[in-house]
């Protein structure tokens, strides 16, 4: 009993690791500006053929709902690239709100000594485009900052300084004019002009 579990165990792990493989995808992606993504779906089997590959939308209760398939050419949004034997893209077209509420798992089907393995990759959170994440954590000001003055409004304020000044000026050198008029009409003097003597008669 003891000889068949101690070569029991070992074999079952031989065949498992021959069985075994990993679907990779990625745990993040971001949605570009145009509102598009794209999901790639790897495996690391060493198989004869790909049977299917699929994209699944999990909801948050962990329910598959099926999106795009190897083979299916009604896929709504979704195009579905084949980038090499091992690798497949999924391109997701016109990302809204509600996509971004579930998550994206890929599903490979391969054939390997005759038998049909199955296995899901972790599945991909889409995530909003840099642009939009940067509005969303840019903190909005309570106030906009004051501008600084332009140039034209600094050559407004000399030019008005400059009317300032000239008519100041102007006003002092009239005030100045009229008060020497009154200093020279008041140091004026009256003289009183004297009459002629009047001729006398010659006599005749």
């Amino acid at each position: 009993m003891n000889i068949f579990i101690i070569f029991t165990i070992p074999l079952g792990c031989i065949l498992h690791r021959s069985h075994g493989f990993k679907v990779i995808q990625p745990q993040y992606r971001s949605v570009n500006p145009d509102g598009s993504a794209s999901i790639s779906c790897e495996h690391t089997a060493n198989a004869s053929s790909v049977e299917d590959v699929r994209l699944s939308a999990l909801s948050v209760t962990n329910k598959a709902s099926l999106l795009c398939q190897k083979g299916r050419t009604d896929c709504e949004n979704i195009a579905m690239l084949r980038a090499s034997p091992q690798k497949w893209l999924f391109i997701l077209l016109n990302i809204g709100p509600e996509a971004m509420a579930v998550k994206y798992q890929c599903v490979f089907t391969v054939k390997k000594d005759n038998l049909d393995l199955t296995r899901t990759g972790t599945p991909t959170q889409l995530l909003p485009s840099q642009k939009e994440a940067a509005c969303l954590n840019q903190p909005s000001p309570s106030s906009p900052p004051p501008s600084p003055p332009s140039l034209e409004t600094f050559w407004i304020a000399i030019g008005l300084l400059a009317l300032m000044f000239l008519y100041s000026c102007v006003i002092t050198s009239f005030y100045i004019r009229l008060r020497c008029s009154k200093d020279e009409a008041g140091n004026s003097t009256y003289v009183e002009m004297r009459k002629a003597p009047r001729p006398r008669n010659p006599p005749l």
